[in-house]
């Protein structure tokens, strides 16, 4: 009996090891809190209205014409704070991850929108906003106004999008996009709504 409890044991405490030391650990590689007048050469602007007011990053309208942060590659499994809010009725407030960083009409890498379609549907989507395999929430009952603090997580093939602390929606992909393939770029977006952004920070996802 002593001999299966120290075999016991013994299992138990190799299989914590392991589990241990296959965790991942963030480890900070950007933020930006935009507290400056300009938005400066780390992005770059497609279009629409971008700018810096009372340490935010702010647009009105850009039609899908993005803001790309240029001078930072995400990794591959990362994660990725921002806060965002939208002061116009309709929400649809957005941004995209792991894009290529150039000009598409309907989103770039993964995009993340939060109460679009006038506040109806709130998607995680690949390539294309419209994308037939979209993870999606409807009717989510979001407000004009209301601050929302994001989180995105990537671990291999699978992405994880928390607000407020709570699971929103998650998206496995059979066939990720890869950073090595070009994808790796993280873009606000916005059609025509209100929106602001602040206190971004992105993380990579390393083995302890």
């Amino acid at each position: 009996m002593k001999l299966l409890s120290k075999t016991f044991i013994f299992l138990f405490s190799l299989f914590f090891v392991f589990a241990c030391s296959s965790e991942k650990k963030p480890v900070k590689i950007f933020e930006d809190d935009f507290n400056r007048a300009e938005i400066g050469e780390n992005y770059e602007i497609q279009g629409g209205d971008w700018h810096i007011s009372d340490g935010k990053l702010r647009c009105s309208a850009a039609k899908n014409r993005n803001l790309v942060l240029k001078s930072v590659d995400l990794p591959q499994n990362a994660v990725i704070e921002l806060t965002m809010k939208s002061l116009s009725d309709a929400v649809d407030v957005k941004f995209n991850l792991w894009g290529d960083g150039k000009i598409h009409d309907h989103g770039d890498g993964y995009s993340f929108i939060l109460g679009g379609w006038n506040n109806r549907i709130s998607v995680i989507s690949k390539l294309d906003e419209h994308e037939k395999k979209r993870a999606e929430k409807r009717n989510a009952s979001l407000e004009k106004g209301k601050e929302y603090k994001i989180k995105v997580e990537r671990l291999s093939n699978k992405i994880k999008w928390f607000v407020n602390g709570e699971l929103f929606l998650e998206y496995n992909d059979e066939t990720p996009l890869k950073v090595e393939n070009g994808y790796s770029k993280l873009s606000f977006a916005n059609w025509k709504s209100d929106v602001e952004f602040d206190d971004l920070k992105i993380y990579s996802l390393e083995e302890k």
